[in-house]
């Protein structure tokens, strides 16, 4: 996983205000999001929830092999933050995650 295209990512998603931050407001902000990104720490529950929806809606989901706290510094929020929905990403930029 490229970090650095990551950071880069997550940092356009957070100017654009096209996102939704947490498991559960991912699942409430499916609908037109084109990318989920889910961290190691979600748990097995919610993260097969969050799969299932992404299915059906026919959403990308990119599992990152990092933290929700690591996650958390990325988009600059002080509490941990285990999922991420983005709408404004390209369809490149999902592509390189999903490598």
């Amino acid at each position: 996983m490229d970090t650095a295209h990551l950071s880069k990512v997550l940092k356009d998603a957070m100017k654009g205000g096209k996102y939704s931050l947490g498991a559960k407001e991912s699942i409430s902000g499916m609908k037109g999001a084109k990318a989920i990104l889910l961290t190691r720490s979600v748990p097995p529950l919610l993260g097969a929830k969050l799969r299932e929806e992404a299915a059906k809606h026919n959403v990308s989901v990119v599992e990152l092999p990092i933290t929700s706290a690591v996650l958390a510094r990325m988009v600059g929020r002080p509490y941990n933050v285990s999922a991420v929905a983005l709408r404004s990403v390209s369809e490149a930029d999902v592509k390189q995650l999903l490598r």
